[in-house]
């Protein structure tokens, strides 16, 4: 079935990855939609804490310097963050 695109930003994006890419717009299309496709269907196949921990693993712990992995912080090192001065609130 054939597709007829009607809406005008939608055909001035399809023309712009075009002449990037210089694939057909039929080409073009199909690699968007595949690639939507793959992340709904992260999103849907994995569950929340699996994604949390993925994004630990390769975001946000690489980022820590090695000698500070593991090591927790103490209870005035939290008041800190928070912005908890020594008195209290």
């Amino acid at each position: 079935m054939p597709l007829n695109i009607k809406n005008p930003e939608v055909e001035k994006l399809i023309n712009e990855v075009v002449a990037i890419t210089g694939e057909s717009k039929t080409e073009a299309v199909k690699k968007a939609l595949l690639d939507r496709k793959a992340k709904l269907s992260l999103r849907v196949t994995e569950p929340r804490e699996e994604r949390l921990l993925r994004f630990l693993k390769e975001e946000v712990w690489p980022q820590v310097p090695e000698h500070l992995l593991g090591k927790g912080i103490s209870q005035d090192e939290q008041d800190e963050i928070l912005g908890f001065g020594p008195e209290g609130i």
